[in-house]
C-alpha cells in the first residue's frame, strides 16, 4: 500500500522536474546523519531496557520496544501527488515506542528536487491509546528537507481506527498551522478501510482524502491490495486525484499504478 502521511501537500513540493540523483553529496550526508540517529537509539536501548521506575510504578508501564523498516517504491505518492517526479524512491524509518503509548520516530525518503534538497527526513512523536473500541494516535510532526531552502514545516494530526473482526475502518485529520515555510492553515481530512482476506496472507485496502486551504481545494483516492508473511510484505494500488490540470499538479497528480516492497526489523 502506499504509504500515507499525515502531512500536506504544500505548492515546494509541486516543484519537482528531475530525477533524485542518489549520488549528490547531500544525500549521503542526510543518510549518514539518519544512521547516526539509528545507532544512538540503539545504544539507548542496549544500555537501558527499561526507564528509570518511579516508586509504585509497574514495569510494564516503562518498557519501550525498538523497530525498523525499510521500502522501495515505484513512485512515492502522497495524497494522490508524486514527491518523487513518478520514480522509484528508496524509504527507511526507526519507531520507539514505549508500552505506556507514548511514541517517537523518524522516517526518511528520497524525493525529487525540493527546494534545492532531495531527501524528505520527517521527525515525530505522539501518544496512542485505545477506549470505547476505538484505537487513537495524536502525533506532532517536523519535515525537513535537508539542504532545502524555505521548505521546512511541522503539523499536528490525530487518527481514529475501529477494527471489526477481519475489517478495519479509521478517519484522519491533519493540520499544518500558518507557519514560515506554510503561509495559511491546511487541513486534511481522510477515511480508510481495509479488509483482511481469511484464510490468505493478502488484504484489500482503500482510501478517500479531502484537502483545503487558502490556495488549494482536492480530493484524492487510491485502492490496492497488500501481501504480508512474516517481516515481508508488499502492495499493489491505484492512485489518483483530482488535481492533475497543468496550473495544478499537471502530470504530478494523475493517476497511476504504484508498487512497493517492504521489510520490518
Amino acid at each position: 500500500m502506499v504509504r500515507v502521511r499525515s502531512e500536506p501537500v504544500n505548492e515546494y513540493l509541486w516543484a519537482a522536474c528531475y530525477q533524485p540523483d542518489l549520488y549528490k553529496w547531500g544525500v549521503w550526508m542526510t543518510r549518514l546523519k539518519f544512521c547516526s540517529l539509528a545507532v544512538v537509539l540503539l545504544n539507548l536501548v542496549g544500555a537501558h531496557p527499561a526507564w528509570a521506575q518511579e516508586a509504585g510504578e509497574s514495569e510494564s508501564s516503562s518498557r519501550f520496544t525498538l523497530s525498523a523498516n525499510a521500502a522501495i517504491v515505484s513512485d512515492y505518492r502522497f495524497r494522490g501527488i508524486s514527491l518523487s517526479d513518478r520514480n522509484p524512491a528508496i524509504q527507511g524509518g526507526i519507531d520507539v515506542g514505549m508500552d505506556n503509548g507514548l511514541f517517537v520516530g523518524t522516517w526518511a525518503s528520497s524525493v525529487a528536487d525540493t527546494g534545492g534538497s532531495n531527501v524528505e527526513l520527517d521527525l515525530y512523536a505522539g501518544y496512542g491509546g485505545s477506549a470505547a473500541g476505538l484505537d487513537y494516535t495524536v502525533t506532532v510532526l517536523g519535515y525537513v528537507y535537508p539542504g532545502g531552502n524555505g521548505v521546512n514545516y511541522y503539523e499536528v494530526s490525530a487518527g481514529v481506527q475501529k477494527t471489526l473482526g477481519p475489517a478495519s475502518l479509521g478517519v484522519d485529520v491533519a493540520y499544518v498551522p500558518d507557519q514560515t515555510n506554510f503561509p495559511g492553515d491546511n487541513v486534511y481530512v481522510s477515511g480508510t478501510a481495509g479488509l483482511a482476506i481469511p484464510a490468505t496472507p493478502f488484504s484489500a485496502t482503500a482510501r478517500i482524502g479531502r484537502e483545503t486551504s487558502d490556495f488549494i481545494s482536492k480530493w484524492d483516492w487510491e485502492a490496492g491490495i497488500s501481501y504480508a508473511s512474516g517481516n515481508f510484505s508488499s502492495s499493489l494500488s491505484y492512485v489518483d486525484s483530482d488535481y492533475g490540470a497543468v496550473s495544478e499538479a499537471g502530470r504530478l497528480g494523475r493517476s497511476g499504478v504504484v508498487a512497493s516492497v517492504a521489510m520490518t526489523f
